[in-house]
């Protein structure tokens, strides 16, 4: 174990990936490493507990007598996978295990069991090492309209920017982005069943019904805390379709035969078949445009932000599908957005939110950045009692653009909150 450790920090200590490819290729015939390797950055390895609640307990003795550390500290993370609900008695135990031991490992089993070693790679470069080591979920992601080229006189396809949480089905269940099972949604697969659609793969975003007529950044906020909630009726959630093709073509090939203007008219198909049937947990995604007039883009964008308060709209380009993140799929939005690591929550002293949460803080590369706007006072009132239920957690934030601090680091004007991501385990920094 001393040797996974090691290795570990040798990873940590450069930031060149062309070395920590080196030294990961250089132990990749170490059992116990690429074990470790395996449950830190599999994301579909959850354990439920956080850096926080694993410092707040304490095993007061250990009578645990080591015969072989490694073997140990691997039944100790299948214990820890296999019950991954956060439990005291777990955390304890993990903490008596190491009670005995020196400092390095006592640090790093806390690392593992919380998952919150930061190695400075993902699974992407060590499966570029160790083919296949990590499993790997890839579905198609957009690129934003500023880093994408559009030839003039080619097809665009516009369409409603959903504000929701994406959500693909496969195999019969729904999953994030990051293959994790949403539970709840059966409701859902039910319709998908009704239309004869379990051999397909479909891309979509959960969003919140709205019955009430929120706005769309509220039924975003809506839409987000029942998806992440625990409960089991998420009926109140429907699923936005962009997007349908062969299950076989997504998990064999990875990317569609059709192009996206063939697979739009299926889309049209499917959206005439919801209608006839009374299906009201399926959608298919509102399309403003199809056509090659590229100022119909600003138009839209005008419709979308100032007469409809939308995030925005999407240009799909007449392409196949691409399992990765790619410039054939285009947001275009008034704000950007970033993906954030709140780290705190701030309680107001003065002023109207005496008392309960003002704002919450987030890392932003080196720097830190106060979040006040987007919530509202239940949920100001709810984070200052409940914490633990945003600190650690990732969480989109709007913004003006990027500036300085005094300091002369990283900031964002006029940063809004926009909900916490459950679909997300990264930050834009991390």
């Amino acid at each position: 174990m001393e040797e996974v450790i090691k290795i570990f920090k040798q990873i940590q200590e450069t930031s060149s990936t062309n070395d920590k490819k080196a030294i990961i290729t250089a132990n990749k015939d170490n059992e116990l490493f690429k074990k470790c390797l395996v449950f830190l950055l599999d994301s579909n390895v959850t354990t439920g507990i956080a850096e926080k609640k694993y410092d707040s307990l304490k095993a007061r003795t250990s009578d645990w007598v080591h015969n072989d550390i490694n073997k140990e500290f691997c039944e100790l993370l299948e214990h820890i996978k296999q019950h991954n609900t956060g439990r005291d008695e777990d955390i304890i135990q993990c903490q008596a295990w190491s009670c005995g031991l020196d400092s390095d490992i006592k640090d790093f089993t806390r690392g593992m069991i919380t998952k919150s070693i930061k190695l400075g790679c993902d699974k992407k470069v060590v499966n570029s090492v160790i083919p296949g080591l990590i499993p790997t979920f890839e579905i198609q992601l957009g690129t934003s309209v500023e880093k994408c080229k559009l030839v003039d006189g080619s097809y665009i396809s516009i369409s409603h920017k959903m504000n929701g949480t994406r959500c693909v089905f496969i195999n019969g269940q729904m999953k994030s982005r990051q293959n994790k099972l949403y539970n709840g949604l059966d409701h859902i697969i039910a319709d998908i069943k009704k239309l004869g659609l379990e051999d397909f793969f479909i891309d979509g975003e959960l969003v919140y019904k709205n019955e009430e007529g929120l706005s769309d950044s509220d039924a975003f906020q809506k839409g987000c805390s029942i998806a992440m909630s625990k409960d089991n009726d998420k009926s109140q959630l429907k699923l936005v379709m962009f997007d349908i093709f062969p299950k076989e073509e997504f998990l064999n090939l990875h990317t569609s035969k059709k192009t996206y203007k063939e697979r739009r008219k299926d889309l049209d198909k499917l959206e005439e078949s919801i209608i006839v049937s009374g299906i009201t947990n399926l959608s298919v995604v509102e399309r403003l445009y199809e056509g090659t007039d590229h100022s119909q883009i600003w138009k839209w964008l005008d419709y979308a932000d100032e007469d409809m308060g939308w995030e925005g709209i999407m240009i799909n380009l007449d392409t196949p599908y691409e399992c990765k993140r790619t410039k054939n799929l285009i947001k275009v939005k008034r704000f950007f957005e970033k993906d954030l690591r709140c780290t705190k929550v701030n309680i107001a002293t003065t002023g109207k939110y005496k008392g309960i949460m003002g704002s919450i803080t987030c890392n932003y590369f080196d720097n830190t950045v106060d979040v006040g706007s987007g919530f509202s006072d239940s949920q100001r009132e709810y984070y200052a009692k409940h914490p633990e239920e945003i600190v650690d957690k990732i969480v989109s934030v709007k913004y003006k653009e990027e500036t300085q601090n005094k300091d002369g680091g990283k900031s964002l004007q006029f940063p809004v909150y926009m909900g916490i991501l459950i679909d997300r385990d990264k930050a834009v920094d991390e």
